[in-house]
């Protein structure tokens, strides 16, 4: 699997520069290095969010706070790793394995609750709550192939414009991007493909967020 460095270098390589890294964390002293080391955190986070990754799905079950809320029964703590809730399994849920089929939220299923989220705390009326999410993952060994391809591209993105200049870079970067997506949608069509549920998420919404 890739390192974070191999990806950064990746990313340097998609365009152009013949530079190298050794080292983002901290910085090896390159302007490069300092550019990686910049973005390559949002980058990641970026693409993970959406929820087209299967190795950064997570169900946990909640741990239940002070409810100051007068429209919901319970409320819990967000996990700390949580970059987008998915659903809230009732108890009993056939929901097993992490599929797309957890991605498929539906308020009026019988395996999911209705949920609402204000800063670090959720809020449902289901009591011993279990919350699918998508998670934040920094290591890069459990990235798959087609998520360190669409890293690559991603962080191209990011670095093209201080490390380019003007226009040139600009346009290097849009183009960076849309790679990265197409990489993205590529992995989410893989995914529904090989589930029995159609998988809701497109990669592309994410090109909106420049």
């Amino acid at each position: 699997m890739a390192s974070v460095v191999q990806i950064c270098n990746m990313a340097l390589s998609h365009i152009g520069s013949e530079a190298r890294v050794s080292s983002i964390s901290p910085p090896d002293g390159s302007v490069e290095a300092g550019h990686c080391a910049t973005f390559y955190d949002l980058a990641r986070t970026e693409l993970l969010e959406p929820g087209s990754w299967s190795f950064s799905l997570k169900r946990q079950a909640l741990a239940e706070v002070t409810n100051v809320s007068t429209a919901w029964a319970y409320a819990y703590v967000r996990p700390s790793d949580c970059l987008r809730a998915l659903r809230v399994l009732r108890p009993g849920s056939t929901l097993t394995v992490f599929n797309q089929d957890e991605l498929n939220y539906s308020p009026n299923d019988q395996d999911s609750a209705n949920f609402d989220i204000e800063g670090d705390v959720l809020y449902s009326n289901e009591p011993d709550a279990v919350l699918v999410y998508v998670r934040d993952v920094t290591d890069s060994t459990k990235f798959t192939p087609t998520f360190v391809a669409a890293l690559g591209f991603a962080l191209a993105h990011y670095v093209a414009g201080p490390i380019i200049k003007g226009n040139e870079g600009t346009k290097i970067g849009d183009a960076m991007r849309q790679r990265a997506m197409a990489m993205a949608d590529l992995a989410a069509a893989s995914s529904a493909n090989s589930s029995s549920t159609e998988h809701v998420f497109k990669a592309s919404q994410l090109v909106a967020r420049t």
